[in-house]
């Protein structure tokens, strides 16, 4: 891992560690296999028997899928390398830059769970900076145990290893920070004008429901109303915050006569899956006369394989053929200096709020 390059003449004691589960580092086969070796081990997203998982990973994912997964990635691909990885970079450097200007010694720095810069190595940067306040700043704003779970489960085993061991401060519900709510309204209101379309969807990456329910230690999980509200049972309920997301970025744009809903996208395998799935969603709008579509997707922080080309390409092509009119893909939060602006606020409400409790 390169070296950090922020105010590396001095040691410090805070650091924001912005996590992202990574990128293949090329659009090549190779590039995919390397990105899968990581990805396939993750026994937080794969939780079935380790034979089985060996021979999905090296009988069919590597040697067929990885090719042709290649080929969509290198059409999304942009000059400076792949989507994920050119936006976190950006965000890492904004950030950066807005503590320096205002005098705080914070390091800043980006951290992938299945791609460089990895979690350990930026983790053995941190102690080598002797970091003692380290917050974690995950880029999944759903908390799920495939994502959030996973990588924080990464930094604390890393952490354990330190022989002075941070203080972690956890970011684990970034779909309720108002300032995570208020970029996104104001990216949406940048890129669509609500009333040209007849219905507005947010589509959020799917999981499968046993998922759901094998973390539903209350047993109050039905896949339908119980999600208009969080409490205590449902707190960590995946499918609760994706709904729960749209309320409020639908109250944050003052949404009267919209006509919305929330969908699930990039099932695999045979297992059932949050629903309604947003291809067969798509089809049902179009049999209520519903033909001039808009698609949000606040589930991701960046455009990546499954906005630009799964929905963006894919969903988008088979809408039109099927009668529709319009398909319209609303840019991610990327570099909108809005979304860097609210990372900012989130990080120093966190590390101030920290800093308080300790005194």
């Amino acid at each position: 891992m390169p070296a950090l390059d922020q105010k590396d003449s001095k040691l410090m004691t805070k650091a924001v560690l912005l996590l992202n589960l990574g990128t293949p580092a090329e659009p090549t086969a190779g590039g995919l296999r390397d990105f899968y070796k990581y990805f396939f081990a993750d026994p937080y997203v794969f939780d079935f028997n380790p034979l089985l998982l060996w021979l999905l990973r090296n009988m069919i994912i590597i040697p067929f899928r990885a090719p042709r997964v290649a080929k969509d990635y290198a059409s999304i691909w942009m000059d400076q390398g792949s989507p994920l990885k050119v936006y976190a970079d950006r965000m890492q450097h904004s950030v950066q830059e807005s503590f320096d200007k205002r005098g705080d010694e914070v390091i800043v720095v980006n951290g992938m769970a299945y791609s460089e810069p990895f979690v350990w190595d930026v983790m053995q940067e941190l102690e080598r900076r002797e970091v003692t306040d380290l917050l974690l700043l995950p880029m999944f704003p759903q908390y799920s145990t495939a994502t959030t779970a996973s990588i924080f489960n990464q930094v604390k085993i890393a952490a354990e290893k330190w022989q002075n061991q941070p203080n972690l401060i956890f970011v684990d519900s970034l779909f309720q920070e108002p300032a995570f709510i208020r970029a996104w309204s104001i990216v949406v209101t940048k890129h669509l004008q609500a009333e040209q379309f007849d219905h507005v969807i947010f589509s959020y990456h799917g999981v499968p429901e046993k998922t759901i329910k094998k973390s539903d230690d209350a047993n109050v999980c039905e896949f339908g109303d119980c999600c208009k509200q969080l409490d205590e049972n449902n707190r960590y309920c995946y499918r609760a915050q994706c709904i729960q997301t749209t309320e409020a970025i639908v109250q944050a744009l003052g949404w009267e006569n919209v006509n919305y809903s929330v969908a699930f996208q990039s099932r695999f395998g045979p297992l059932p899956w949050l629903q309604p799935y947003l291809d067969e969603h798509l089809k049902s709008l179009l049999g209520e006369e519903q033909k001039r579509i808009a698609v949000i997707t606040p589930s991701f922080i960046s455009d990546c394989l499954e906005t630009l080309f799964e929905i963006g390409r894919e969903y988008r092509g088979e809408f039109l053929e099927a009668g529709g009119e319009t398909f319209e893909l609303i840019p991610n939060l990327n570099d909108d200096q809005a979304w860097f602006n609210s990372v900012f606020e989130i990080a120093s409400v966190y590390l101030a709020h920290d800093s308080s409790n300790l005194s």
